[in-house]
């Protein structure tokens, strides 16, 4: 009977709580042998499944705690700096390619 009134309870299965145990028991460095035994499986894909699945979370969080520990190790001056590539600077000579005998602009003034 449901009602307002009524406390429903979560749903619980054998298969859920054996998931879950799995799960645990693959983040706790489980062998695959040790969690066939465990859990009584005889296809040894069930422990592969969930080692794989605990051995893809740790990649991530590992590769997280790289880039964070080299973001911690660069200083903000180094992060925000400009390049001076494109800055302006006193050059000393003519600019290659730009001589006034060759140039049409300049010839082009001279023409009457």
């Amino acid at each position: 009977m449901r009602g307002p009134g009524r406390r429903q309870r979560a749903k619980k299965s054998c298969h859920g709580v054996r998931k879950a145990r799995a799960e645990v028991a693959a983040y706790a460095d489980y062998t695959k042998s040790r969690m066939t035994a465990t859990f009584g499986w005889t296809d040894p894909k069930m422990p592969a499944h969930y080692i794989a699945q605990a051995n893809r979370v740790r990649l991530g969080i590992s590769g997280m705690e790289k880039i964070v520990t080299f973001d911690r190790g660069q200083s903000l001056d180094n992060r925000l700096a400009v390049p001076q590539a494109n800055s302006a600077q006193e050059r000393s000579g003519p600019i290659p390619g730009s001589s006034p005998e060759k140039s049409p602009i300049i010839s082009m003034g001279n023409v009457s």
